[in-house]
């Protein structure tokens, strides 16, 4: 998903199924009425999240899955080799689609739409991610390189089963122009999702 161009089909569409998981309670009046209290809907968002995570989850191995397939019939088993980094890709590639269906269900339950939802989706790279690159750009930034590391050495202890593999994988996705967005965006609209429902229990 590069920068000022929509995501890819697979994030679109978990960010699609992340919007209609909330947006449709809104079409329906008296399942939007039905929530209950603060806790119940947090509740329901911890669920509806969980749901679309999963969902997500799957769609992102179907889509490997079918790509992988496709090129080994039309070009051989030359490009479908297991790159060395496979790690840091995979956990880029499960992490984007994760976000973008989180990003479309807390989008969606902020403003009681699956348009608004989906819209919050594309508005990740169209948006944030230059507004991240510039900012990145900066010589005063630092990259993740050897995080994984020298917080072992804080910590000074071994990290079991090969940890720091996966950590440094993570840490190289959020320092990513695309991840940081990502990261960004879900943050803004876990708060605004908040605040709404504290202001309308106060209400």
């Amino acid at each position: 998903m590069a920068a000022g161009l929509p995501p890819a089909p697979a994030a679109l569409g978990a960010g699609l199924l992340g919007a209609v998981a909330f947006g449709d309670e809104f079409r329906h009046p008296a399942l939007a009425t039905d929530r209950g209290t603060v806790p119940r809907r947090l509740g329901l968002l911890t669920a509806k999240l969980l749901v679309s995570g999963a969902t997500a989850l799957l769609l992102a191995f179907l889509a490997v899955g079918c790509d992988l397939e496709v090129l080994y019939l039309v070009y051989g088993r030359e490009l479908t080799q297991v790159p060395t980094d496979w790690l840091s890709l995979g956990a880029g590639w499960l992490g984007l689609l994760v976000g973008c269906a989180w990003a479309g269900v807390l989008a969606a339950g902020i403003f009681r739409s699956t348009t608004a939802g989906l819209a919050a989706v594309l508005a990740v790279p169209v948006v944030v991610v230059p507004l991240v690159q510039r900012a990145l750009e900066g010589p005063s930034v630092r990259t993740a390189a050897g995080f994984a590391t020298r917080l072992r050495e804080l910590m000074l202890v071994q990290w079991p089963f090969g940890g720091e593999r996966y950590l440094a994988a993570a840490a190289r996705v959020v320092a990513q122009p695309v991840g940081s967005a990502l990261m960004l965006s879900l943050t803004a609209l876990l708060c605004a999702y908040l605040l709404t429902t504290l202001r309308s229990r106060v209400r």
